[in-house]
């Protein structure tokens, strides 16, 4: 299948849609902030991070337009939902570990590189072939990720990390590509709210049993470590990932995951003001290209 651009299901994605998954990416930037402050395990973040998420999910859920009478969520709708809650949950888990190995901004950038396996993923399996638009500006964001992180191999700035966690982050990003390709096949078929509350709690199931399974710290022992878990859940996925998922209803998979590359930037500055992480001229450079690739994703 071949078209000027990645299919949508409309012929321009409205302003609002854009505006909400830009939104969500933002809130989304937030996590690993969250996941700082709180004195959890990686996994054990990431199950307090959906069960705070699903009271918000649970009210989207029955105040979204109910289906036909009649018509049921198919089985192949239930399988790509299921498929998104375990890819999620592999996701989050990563990332959270790749955050005690290496800075905000390396763990960030590396996991949003998921805009490449979206893509490619995407044309193979869905049939979304990319225009050159969006392929010129997929391979922008990923220049703009790379000279992001290119201070830590060079020994400039305050940019430290090791191998093992930008792997963990490197992990993070296919699987949050795989959730991406799930999530938008799970949505021909059921509607965001569904979508969204099912996934997650899949996902919280199997965070709680790697959690337990790894011997993390599951209860947060501080007033601090709650609001953080409760923060991930609230902001970074009630929110964030519930914006996101409704957003997908509108735009291609490629297109609306290339946008995702916009949480790095958020993590970069959020990291710098908190914790001190100051970004290099480099690195700066690299935000700027990551904001023209979103804004060339919006004309597209």
């Amino acid at each position: 299948m071949s078209a000027p651009a990645i299919p949508v299901r409309s012929a321009s994605p409205a302003l609002a849609m854009f505006l909400a998954l830009l939104t969500g990416a933002t809130c989304i930037g937030f996590s690993g902030i969250f996941v700082r402050l709180a004195d959890v395990g990686p996994a054990a973040a990431g199950f307090w991070r959906m069960l705070f998420a699903v009271p918000a999910l649970v009210a989207w859920t029955v105040l979204e337009p109910r289906r036909p009478a009649g018509e049921r969520i198919g089985r192949g709708a239930f399988i790509a939902v299921a498929l998104a809650g375990l890819t999620f949950g592999v996701d989050v888990t990563l990332y959270n570990a790749a955050l005690g190995h290496t800075t905000i901004a390396n763990a960030s950038l590396l996991g949003n590189l998921s805009p490449v396996g979206v893509v490619l993923g995407g044309w193979l399996l869905l049939g979304d072939k990319p225009s050159r638009r969006i392929l010129g500006a997929l391979m922008l964001a990923v220049a703009g990720a790379a000279l992001l992180v290119l201070p830590k191999f060079t020994g400039a700035g305050q940019v430290t990390g090791n191998l093992f966690g930008d792997s963990l982050a490197v992990g993070a990003a296919l699987s949050y590509a795989a959730y991406i390709l799930a999530v938008r096949r799970a949505r021909d078929g059921a509607g965001a709210g569904y979508v969204s509350l099912v996934s997650s709690i899949i996902c919280a199931v199997f965070c709680l049993v790697a959690a337990l399974l790894l011997g993390e710290q599951v209860i947060p022992a501080s007033l601090q470590g709650w609001l953080a878990v409760a923060a991930l859940g609230v902001v970074s996925h009630a929110l964030g990932q519930g914006l996101i998922t409704l957003s997908l209803g509108s735009y291609g998979a490629g297109a609306a995951s290339l946008v995702m590359v916009w949480p790095a930037l958020v993590s970069v500055l959020a990291a710098w003001a908190i914790f001190g992480e100051q970004p290099t001229p480099v690195q700066a450079f690299g935000g700027v290209a990551i904001l023209a690739a979103v804004l060339l994703v919006r004309r597209g």
